[in-house]
């Protein structure tokens, strides 16, 4: 049967360990999670004594079969972990078919494997995992699910963050979850004082190794309308090694901010009242006010167009310098000009 990589705890929770898991995917964080939950639960049943194999050029087939067969009334209980390197070997698929057919009870296997396709998925050896194991396959997570993630991430290590914090750490990583687990864990050793709340701010800081001057001085030169101290932090920044992504993000989020309240000001809301609704600091009211009165509600969608466009160039999909573009960016929402 099949479990979803959400479901193992409680499934291992709820029923006795099945003699074969298959753990298979592409995300590597999320299979090291999954193994070291079974690794956990294995351990708990009494299954102490463990045995790895890995399928590549050095494989050997017969010291995996002799493990697999030794299975003695008073042998102790033994998880065996067999990976399944990219054009394995195929000499373990018929001790495991044997294995599969009369589980011992001593006798714990994990398999840990890359993306299954359908032609692996009909052969008869995962067959016979299907049938009397538990296969979870690892898939990719979707924004919810990677939300909920990396909140539970933080919380596990005793931090709390806010929610536009995380939308920033998944924007700076780009989705990656191994870059967001590594970055996740710097930040644990960054933020000492576990009761305070990670914010924008902080994590920018943290990110950003201290630099002299971060990606929300710049968005306040922008909005302030300084272009010659956006031109001088942007420097700064290409020399301080400042990611470019955490950059677009901060001047793309203003950007989707005014937009949006450049669209409520022309159905006849009020200054005040967005500032309420979008939870606008009160020390930053005044850039915004100076902002909105620069730009048309057109050119802020135009700004937006623009953002998408340097994502694509940050992504690789395009040869135009990055910087000359965040340049653009930062200029065009500083000064009075339509692009």
């Amino acid at each position: 049967m099949q479990c979803r990589y959400e479901q193992l705890h409680q499934q291992l929770n709820n029923s006795v360990l099945a003699p074969i898991y298959l753990v298979s995917g592409e995300e590597i964080v999320l299979i090291q999670s999954a193994c070291d939950t079974l690794r956990l639960a294995a351990k708990k049943a009494g299954f102490t004594d463990r045995q790895v194999f890995y399928t590549d050029a050095h494989f050997n087939g017969s010291a995996f079969k002799a493990c697999m067969n030794n299975h003695g009334l008073f042998s102790d209980k033994q998880l065996i972990e067999l990976h399944l390197s990219p054009g394995y070997s195929d000499t373990f698929i018929q001790p495991l078919i044997h294995h599969a057919k009369n589980p011992p009870p001593n006798k714990l296997l994990l398999i840990i494997a890359g993306k299954i396709d359908r032609h692996l998925q009909q052969t008869t050896w995962f067959k016979w995992i299907e049938k009397v194991g538990l296969i979870i396959p690892i898939w990719p997570l979707k924004p919810p699910q990677l939300f909920r993630w990396i909140t539970a991430r933080f919380h596990a290590l005793g931090l709390k963050i806010e929610k536009a914090a995380i939308d920033c750490l998944i924007f700076a990583t780009e989705g990656n979850l191994l870059a967001t687990a590594q970055t996740i864990e710097k930040l644990n050793l960054y933020f000492n004082e576990k009761n305070n709340i990670i914010t924008i701010d902080r994590l920018m800081q943290a990110l950003s190794d201290n630099a002299r001057f971060d990606p929300f001085k710049l968005a306040d030169a922008a909005l302030e309308g300084n272009a010659q101290r956006c031109l001088r932090i942007l420097i700064h920044l290409k020399e301080e090694k400042i990611e470019p992504l955490l950059i677009l993000w901060v001047l793309s989020r203003e950007c989707r901010l005014l937009a949006s309240m450049a669209f409520e000001l022309s159905k006849g809301k009020t200054l005040i009242t967005l500032f309420k609704e979008k939870q606008v600091w009160e020390k930053r009211q005044a850039l915004f006010q100076k902002a909105l009165k620069r730009h048309t509600l057109i050119h802020w969608y135009r700004l937006l167009g623009l953002s998408s466009r340097i994502d694509q160039l940050i992504k690789g999909l395009g040869t135009d310098p990055i910087w000359n573009a965040l340049q653009t960016l930062s200029l065009e929402i500083a000064e009075p000009h339509s692009l």
